[in-house]
């Protein structure tokens, strides 16, 4: 009889699930970071070939959550859109018919350092924006 019992109260603790279940519309939301702020911001960048570059990119609030990026770099204008996950910025673009994605977070002195990846030829670039 105790065997049973034992088995049974197994069998009851392994079907619980070890982690709470959450619904998709119950999923907490991620805030922006107060450390990532609209404006307009100088680019400093490191092409995945290493040669430097530099820009400007202008971050547009649209949401809770949600960016409108534009990045101005020798002469082109390229347009994206992020969202904040944590204290981090994600984002993607298409330019010159290639997908490209990346993210910036809050490094010293109010500036955003970022790596993205552009095309199917994969390498990462960087850049640091500094908030004008």
């Amino acid at each position: 009889m105790r065997a049973i019992l034992l088995v049974a109260a197994c069998a009851a603790l392994i079907s619980e699930p070890a982690v709470a279940q959450t619904k998709v519309d119950e999923a907490p939301a991620f805030e922006a970071s107060p450390l990532i702020r609209p404006g307009s911001y100088a680019i400093q960048g490191t092409a995945t070939d290493g040669a430097s570059y530099e820009g400007a990119l202008d971050l547009e609030k649209t949401g809770p959550q949600t960016w409108r990026i534009v990045w101005s770099i020798a002469g082109d204008v390229t347009i994206g859109v992020g969202l904040s996950v944590g204290g981090r910025l994600v984002c993607g673009y298409q330019e010159d018919g290639q997908v490209g994605a990346g993210f910036y977070e809050p490094g010293a002195y109010g500036r955003l350092i970022g790596r993205w990846t552009h095309g199917a030829q994969g390498g990462v670039g960087s850049e640091i924006l500094l908030r004008r």
